[in-house]
């Protein structure tokens, strides 16, 4: 019988996919893109690898969820850690997930912004002992 051990996902892959669908799809017209569905897109794509580095440093720290972890869970967790992370954690939320992800708001300035956001996330994650490469969820 086989054994199969689970793919380990990496944060910044999902960021790099989500600057490439943004790049490659959305079509750059001047300070605004072209088409909002690949803006959406990059703007979930974005989110989820926040998200899932933030599920590495939950494990990390043995916390438990009952159920599905909402924002509230992230914002409660990460305010314990670092209140400043906690506002860049907001700001992705609003400009990653809300913004550009439901909006699908074409400013390249904004969806730059999100994007931002989002590697200081995940850089700091990365600093709090977490090896993306290694880890697994």
């Amino acid at each position: 019988m086989k054994v199969y051990k689970k793919k380990i996902e990496n944060p910044y892959v999902y960021l790099k996919n989500a600057q490439d669908i943004l790049r490659e799809k959305a079509k750059k017209d001047g300070e605004f893109y072209t088409y909002p569905k690949y803006v959406k897109m990059a703007g979930h794509t974005a989110w989820a690898g926040v998200l899932l580095a933030l599920d590495y440093l939950f494990k990390k720290h043995d916390v438990k969820v009952k159920g599905r972890k909402d924002v509230d869970d992230y914002r409660h967790f990460i305010a314990k850690k670092d209140r400043k992370i906690l506002n860049y954690f907001n700001s992705a939320y609003e400009t990653l997930h809300l913004v550009m992800g439901y909006d699908g708001e074409l400013s390249v300035k904004i969806s730059k912004t999100g994007l931002d956001y989002a590697k200081i996330i995940l850089d700091w994650v990365a600093k709090q002992g977490i090896d993306f490469e290694k880890e697994e969820l």
